[in-house]
């Protein structure tokens, strides 16, 4: 089994803020660090004053693993 890295998502402090369609997207995923907090950065210069901000959340691609062994269930 694989280690992914972690995703990192820019997302809006807003509720329920969607900006799928315009120019600056929110939520935004990305693959580094330094790119999310760049891009968050950025999109908090381009917003009004009055909004509550950005910020970045972690996602880690760990999948679940599951067991299975036949033979264990009820007897």
């Amino acid at each position: 089994m694989s280690q992914k890295n972690p995703t990192y998502w820019v997302r809006s402090k807003q509720i329920n803020e969607i900006g799928q369609f315009s120019r600056w997207p929110v939520p935004a995923k990305f693959e580094t660090l330094e790119e999310a907090q760049l891009y968050r950065r950025h999109l908090t210069l381009h917003r009004g004053p009055y909004h509550p901000g950005y910020f970045v959340e972690v996602e880690k691609d760990t999948p679940e693993t599951f067991t299975f062994t036949p033979g264990t269930g009820r007897s």
